[in-house]
């Protein structure tokens, strides 16, 4: 297992520290970030029981004035589960996608100081598979693919800690230059780095080839030289950068996620599969997408309240393939808060 929270040390990493920054800077910036900053360490400090109740009714205010992306999550959802889904679970949902995004954003500003460095691994339940932990013994580098589900910056402080070290994060900068940097910092204080999803291909595969570890979410809509690949049922577009990397490097891409539980700052890590080079042989890259989008599906359905719905994943792509797949998964029980 790697320790974790490398040292500051460029010598010691296969690429030296970038800065992954928004463009947009000047006071009106300034004064984003800080009251983004304020509002966020005031919300975060509340007792908990005070905190949930805060954010279900900012959840509630914004549902309300963000109908773009509240629509986009009915879609979405109407999508992964069927013409069938009740109106009400619909908005549940919908509420819920909100809900987990402010709880996240609450939680992220006092994860250092709750969490880090020393019992980092106690706030960790781990469910790893025999073939990731084959992927930690042969040492010869990997890639890894989420989405945004659960909570993805928990899961990028455990990573090192587990043996993924070094580890870089492909990221794509807010625009706000103040909060980028803030959100960088912390992330780094974890022990990774980040790299900017522009150039990304070039420095992901230096990192890979000389055994470190990258992390990429695919669940975004992608707007540049995309390909088209099924997810939950329908043509989306997506990013080109994995399918090329998988091709080239021939390592192996390790899935994971990182569900909150019912208790504060502590989490549920799981890494159900491993896609070795040799399944990919030969494939399109529509066909390696489609593999991960199946093994994301999954992973989303785990813990259908804990994804951000609120992407408007479909938006440009072609007309369905069908009316709305349907999971086939009963959500009973499984809609609700988190902790």
């Amino acid at each position: 297992m790697g320790s974790g929270f490398t040292p500051d040390d460029d010598r010691l990493w296969p690429l030296p520290r970038q800065e992954v920054l928004g463009n947009r800077n000047g006071l009106r910036a300034w004064l984003e970030y800080a009251g983004t900053r304020g509002t966020v360490e005031l919300c975060s400090s509340l007792p908990h029981g005070i905190q949930r109740h805060v954010i279900n009714v900012v959840a509630r205010l914004v549902r309300h004035f963000d109908r773009t992306h509240a629509e986009a999550a009915r879609s979405f959802l109407r999508q992964a589960f069927g013409a069938g889904l009740p109106r009400a679970t619909q908005e549940i949902m919908v509420l819920g996608a909100y809900r987990h995004l402010f709880t996240l954003a609450a939680r992220e500003a006092r994860f250092n100081r709750r969490v880090l460095p020393e019992a980092l691994l106690s706030h960790f339940r781990i469910d790893m598979c025999t073939d990731v932990r084959r992927v930690l013994q042969n040492r010869t580098g990997a890639l890894l693919v989420g989405g945004h589900v659960g909570d993805w910056e928990a899961l990028l402080a455990l990573l090192p800690r587990l043996g993924f070290d070094p580890f870089y994060a492909v990221a794509r900068p807010l625009r706000n230059r103040p909060l980028s940097r803030m959100i960088q910092r912390a992330r780094e204080s974890r022990g990774i780095r980040l790299l900017h999803k522009r150039g990304a291909v070039r420095a992901m595969t230096r990192v890979v080839r000389a055994g470190g570890y990258v992390g990429m979410l695919i669940d975004q809509r992608a707007v540049k030289k995309t390909v088209l690949a099924p997810f939950f049922g329908r043509l989306v577009r997506c990013e080109r950068t994995i399918p090329v990397l998988a091709r080239r490097l021939g390592v192996p891409i390790v899935m994971g996620a990182c569900y909150m539980t019912d208790r504060p700052y502590h989490y549920e890590a799981c890494f159900p599969a491993v896609i070795w080079p040799e399944e990919l042989e030969g494939k399109s890259h529509e066909a390696i997408l489609t593999r991960l989008h199946r093994e994301l599906e999954q992973m989303i359905l785990a813990h259908p309240e804990q994804y951000l719905w609120l992407h408007d994943r479909y938006r440009n792509a072609p007309a369905s393939e069908g009316c709305g797949q349907g999971s086939g998964v009963s959500l009973a029980g499984s809609i609700g808060t988190h902790g």
